[in-house]
Order: C-alpha cells, then sequence, then structure tokens
C-alpha cells in the first residue's frame, strides 16, 4: 500500500523570498523583473496576504527602478542590482526591508 506523502507548504518567508528572486528574470527576458513578480502576485495575492503585500512592494521596486535606470542612461541598473541583491538576501534572513526609492504605483 503507497502512502501519499505531502510537500510542505511554503511560509510567508518562502513567498517574499520567491517574489525577491523573480526580479533577476530580467536577466532572461526583458521586463521580466515586472512580470515575473507580477504573476506571482495575480495569483496568490487572495489566498496568501503576505504576497499581496510583499508582491505590490516589489513591484512597485522594479517598475521605480526601471524609471530610474532610463531616467540615469542605465547607472540606475547598476545600483537596482545591487539593491535587488540586498533584499533577497533580506528575504531570505526573513529580516525586514524597505526598497529605497519607491514610487507606489500598486497600493
Amino acid at each position: 500500500m503507497e502512502t501519499q506523502t505531502s510537500l510542505p507548504r511554503p511560509s510567508a518567508t518562502n513567498w517574499r523570498l520567491y517574489l525577491e528572486l523573480l526580479s533577476f528574470t530580467a536577466f532572461v527576458f526583458p521586463v521580466g523583473h515586472i512580470l515575473g513578480p507580477l504573476v506571482l502576485w495575480l495569483v496568490k495575492k487572495d489566498s496568501v496576504p503576505t504576497v499581496d503585500e510583499e508582491g505590490k512592494k516589489v513591484i512597485n521596486f522594479n517598475i521605480s527602478w526601471t524609471l530610474w535606470g532610463v531616467a540615469s542612461c542605465g547607472l540606475g541598473f547598476l545600483a537596482w542590482i545591487v539593491i535587488a541583491i540586498i533584499a533577497t538576501l533580506k528575504a531570505a534572513n526573513n529580516e525586514p526591508f524597505k526598497h529605497p526609492w519607491t514610487i507606489s504605483f500598486l497600493k
């Protein structure tokens, strides 16, 4: 007789980490840093409160820094990489992080 094992459910920390990691899809396809977190947010925002709150922050951060990158002729891209890495490490360690210079497009 087979026993059915269930996979552990992701915790709030994991969802935040997934959102931050999806920012790096920009290296795979254009605007992936916005679309990746946006898709996860749209799918999980109603069922996981953490995804709703953190997803808005990550999406706002990525949209804002895309605009800063364009306005600075690409120099903002380097700052975005550093901040995105810091945000991902903070999420992995379950530490709070406020994304700097972020415009609130989604509230």
